[in-house]
């Protein structure tokens, strides 16, 4: 059922229809306190439960469209940056404009930048030296939010810098020390005066965004998506569960995955003895997730050292142990032979399991880094090239990119001097896509010339810098879609124009992992920052967020 309205006569921007029928269709206007119309303003319909939501974006007009199966005690919440956020009941009949009262005070203000503005004024002794800070203290959680910026004493960023850069290795106390006085001088509790230009182009005014929030999700990582079924997979790192969503019903269930005799602590306590590595009381630790041929499910387990193998028809679970000291099971990726590739990132390793046999192969990787002073490497992204099946992986902190020979298991690395290359792909003609995570950049690298290009993500304001995370190519447009962690955005790249459309997304605090592919184009991701609290992301939940672009 759809009402239309005309503006002339009625002087409205805003019509609701009833939310008992099981389809609605909203259309309006969103204005300015003077009635001057509002472009690309974020116009979020969310269900009664709060746990999913659609957004559209107002065009050049201020108008929008939003259709929706939704149905119940329905929200709608305006967004637009320089705005106050205004949420409505789905209500019947308004016949009222959407008009947003523009921020006044410094404070408002303030609070409305993203984590974004918060890094980039934080001071640094060098780009060199904020390009490293990216990678070491943004890679696993935000930094700039409300929890995060708070002020804190030198005493207190010691113990929190000396727990984080442990985790690569890091035990230097000059190293620490500089880190603390950035982070100590930066986060003082001033208001920060800062603007940022939220550029929204033509093409992104068509797109949608879909996300499920996830109930109780600790460290909900990766999402897959099963044909057969049309769910949505996500594995939980911190809680050793597998929520499984269905866009449909807008419902998720969980698996909880058996111990299968393993202790709280997984290989972390059989090596070291620690029950909590990270905090995380859990045996196994998904970290990410791919369907194998076998119409089986592959996880990377964290914790217990071990490649995980789920049955998404028999609800089965079984964990492949990779034995010895291979710690870290990170991202995976098949090949054509039907083996699972993966990174060990703990242990300086990648290795693969055959499918069929379950047989594992571990290769030690060169002890090489171009940050001579940092301890970790830590083996990251990895993909296959699809014209020759060559392995080709990035070392987070060494900021290399290697490739591994498919039959002969001869590994050579490469210097392209990328600041944290993270997850990377290949698309259908053979270029890897690396997202380099420090210099905020997409590079473009042709293995067969070896030579690179270098494109920009384009930030929120002059002195900020994006943090890509992950890289998609479309499977039919070829378009490479890439993933950030900062300014609440998610870009989409296109390569034969070279450039970048971003799109916003509805919830602050968004951070975004790797990219999927559903069969009806859309990109989706996990968001997942760490720690869970409505101080770090908006509602203190994390979610499946999904980007029809509406002009593919």
């Amino acid at each position: 059922m759809r009402i239309s309205f005309n503006p002339t006569l009625l002087g409205i921007a805003l019509v609701f229809i009833s939310t008992h029928i099981s389809a609605i269709s909203l259309s309006g206007r969103i204005e300015d306190e003077n009635g001057k119309t509002l472009r690309a303003a974020l116009v979020t319909l969310r269900s009664a439960d709060k746990l999913y939501s659609e957004t559209v974006y107002s065009n050049k007009e201020g108008e929008f469209q939003l259709d929706s199966k939704l149905e119940g005690d329905l929200t709608l919440r305006i967004k637009k940056p320089g705005y106050a956020d205004k949420t409505l009941k789905a209500k019947a009949d308004s016949h009222q404009p959407v008009r947003l009262r523009s921020l006044k005070t410094a404070e408002e203000k303030a609070a409305q930048l993203t984590n974004s503005a918060y890094i980039a004024a934080l001071e640094f002794d060098s780009l060199q030296e904020r390009k490293s800070f990216h990678v070491d203290c943004l890679s696993c959680h935000q930094l700039g939010n409300v929890y995060t910026r708070t002020p804190r004493t030198r005493e207190h960023w010691t113990i929190i810098l000396t727990r984080m850069l442990s985790f690569w290795g890091v035990s230097d106390e000059k190293w620490i020390a500089r880190y603390v006085d950035i982070l100590a001088q930066g986060f003082d509790g001033k208001i920060l005066n800062a603007s940022q230009h939220h550029e929204v182009l033509p093409r992104a005014l068509k797109g949608k965004i879909y996300e499920w929030k996830l109930p109780d999700g600790v460290i909900s990582h990766d999402v897959e998506y099963h044909e057969g079924t049309g769910k949505l997979y996500t594995v939980d790192q911190g809680s050793d569960r597998i929520y499984i969503t269905d866009p449909e019903s807008n419902s998720t269930e969980n698996f909880s995955l058996p111990g299968e005799g393993i202790p709280i602590g997984g290989k972390f306590f059989t090596l070291f003895g620690s029950k909590n590595p990270w905090g995380l009381s859990v045996r196994h630790g998904p970290h990410s997730l791919q369907h194998g041929p076998d119409d089986h499910f592959y996880t990377t387990n964290t914790v217990s050292g071990g490649i995980g193998e789920f049955d998404p028809a028999k609800k089965t679970f079984v964990n492949h142990d990779i034995g010895g000291k291979a710690l870290y099971p990170h991202t995976l990726r098949f090949d054509k032979l039907g083996r699972v590739w993966f990174t060990l990132s703990a242990s300086n390793q990648i290795g693969f399991l055959q499918s069929d046999s379950k047989e594992m192969t571990v290769l030690d990787l060169p002890d090489t880094s171009t940050r001579g002073t940092m301890p970790a490497r830590m083996p990251y992204g990895i993909d296959i090239n699809p014209s020759d099946n060559s392995v080709w992986y990035g070392r987070l902190h060494a900021n290399l990119i290697g490739r591994v020979d498919p039959n002969t298991l001869e590994i050579e690395e490469f210097d392209f001097a990328i600041n944290g290359p993270r997850r990377m792909r290949f698309d259908a003609k053979g270029i890897l896509w690396i997202p380099a995570f420090g210099d905020g950049e997409l590079v473009r690298l042709d293995p067969v010339s070896m030579k690179y290009d270098r494109y920009t993500i384009p930030p929120l304001a002059q002195g900020e810098i994006e943090a890509p995370y992950a890289v998609g190519v479309h499977p039919e447009t070829q378009e490479v879609w890439v993933t950030t962690t900062t300014s609440d955005r998610m870009f989409r790249f296109l390569p034969e124009e070279k450039t970048f459309i971003a799109y916003p997304l509805p919830t602050t605090g968004t951070y975004l992992r790797d990219v999927i592919f559903l069969p009806n184009g859309h990109a989706c991701a996990a968001s997942s920052p760490v720690p869970v609290l409505p101080t770090v992301i908006e509602d203190g939940m994390q979610a499946i967020v999904c980007v029809d672009p509406g002009d593919t």
